[in-house]
């Protein structure tokens, strides 16, 4: 389930040059954009449960800055976690694209996939855009031939890493499917243990380093049992086609 809001910006002078040979001009004006995201994230007031009373906590740093150089234009953002007691509940992303033929506009984009079993909603105090979903954002289920989790922590992240090798993506453009990339370094790790969660970790699938695909694996318990399993949950953070595959 994603929410996206798309925002248009004119930010004359501030896109860097796409003939520039200066790396190093482009990189410290790519930091300056970088900030810029991690400024818009921190400005959402996000909550969990029917009420609204529970408030997700932003980590504080971007999980992922990304590029996609297979899209027109340039386009790159940062990757931003929401979690609850812990547990990543929100993935978003903030953005940024040149319009063509505007050698000075950029858009600016702001997606988000629910990882929660909760409804959510999402606003940022003062601007348009708020959001809510009604409903579980992810759908876990257990993953086929998983061992069970270890007892402890280092083992478990081992386990988690060694499952998340197990799935493959593609995307599909123009009736061309393309494969993703698994980075296999978890985007975020579950913090504790809660009465729902032993453990988990979000994976992600990417172009370049564009997430197209989010990945979570997670120790649940299962109907009919108070032992934890390996659960898989797949979020979509692409327009285009997708497929997810295990083995």
């Amino acid at each position: 389930m994603v929410s996206a809001l798309l925002v248009a910006l004119a930010l004359a002078g501030q896109a860097p040059s796409a003939d520039s040979a200066d790396a190093e001009s482009e990189k410290a004006q790519q930091k300056k954009w970088n900030a810029y995201y991690v400024k818009v994230a921190a400005d959402y007031e996000i909550t969990r449960g029917e009420n609204g009373k529970r408030k997700l906590e932003l980590e504080p740093e971007a999980v992922l800055h990304w590029s996609n150089p297979v899209r027109e234009g340039e386009t790159n953002g940062s990757v931003f976690v929401w979690t609850y007691q812990g547990r990543a509940e929100v993935v978003g992303t903030v953005f940024s694209y040149l319009v063509r033929g505007e050698a000075n506009l950029k858009v600016m984009a702001h997606s988000f996939q629910s990882l929660s079993q909760e409804p959510l909603a999402g606003q940022r105090p003062g601007q348009p855009g708020a959001w809510s979903l009604s409903g579980a954002g992810i759908q876990p289920r257990p993953i086929p031939g998983a061992p069970p989790p270890a007892a402890t922590a280092a083992g478990r992240l081992t386990q988690m890493r060694d499952l998340s090798r197990e799935f493959s993506a593609t995307t599909t453009l123009d009736d061309v499917e393309q494969e993703l990339r698994l980075l296999t370094q978890p985007l975020h790790r579950q913090a504790k243990s809660t009465d729902e969660v032993l453990d988990g970790a979000l994976f992600t699938f990417v172009t370049g380093t564009d997430p197209e695909l989010m990945l979570v694996i997670e120790a649940r318990p299962t109907e009919g049992s108070d032992k934890p399993v390996w659960h898989y949950a797949a979020g979509r953070f692409t327009d285009l086609t997708l497929k997810l595959r295990h083995k």
